[in-house]
């Protein structure tokens, strides 16, 4: 009765540092609730293998997504937007897993070179079966 997002790491990452290079985390917001990994320091090919997890009460719907961000993390002011994609959950649902590598949109929507990965887990409540 959860979806689990394992977010496993991401590459090419677009550095935005003037000093070194930027510390990326990823930020993943599934029905309005927002998580959010580690950030590691002064890296454009993080790996966070850390899992998050959001309680499920009714079976999800196949159209429903995922918002996965990954931004560079500032001590002082705004974090910097590194790249961004909406997932669809239609595999991990109907299938119970899925495995995402997926390209990032830059925040002018642009494709991008960076890449995302991560593992979805979704375990249905019972009796609702895969949506």
């Amino acid at each position: 009765m959860s979806l689990q997002v394992v977010c496993k790491s991401a590459s090419n990452l677009p550095n935005v540092e003037r000093f070194g290079k930027s510390d990326p985390m990823c930020v993943i917001v599934f029905q309005g609730v927002k998580k959010k990994t580690k950030v590691i320091d002064n890296c454009l090919d993080p790996e966070w293998n850390e899992t998050l997890e959001w309680p499920v009460e009714a079976a999800l719907s196949t159209s429903e997504t995922l918002k996965v961000e990954v931004y560079d993390h500032e001590k002082i002011g705004r974090n910097k937007l590194l790249g961004a994609v909406d997932l669809q959950l239609r595999d991990a649902i109907q299938k119970g897993r899925s495995t995402v590598n997926s390209l990032l949109r830059s925040s002018k929507g642009e494709m991008t070179k960076a890449k995302i990965s991560m593992d979805l887990v979704y375990t249905a409540p019972a009796g609702a079966g895969g949506g």
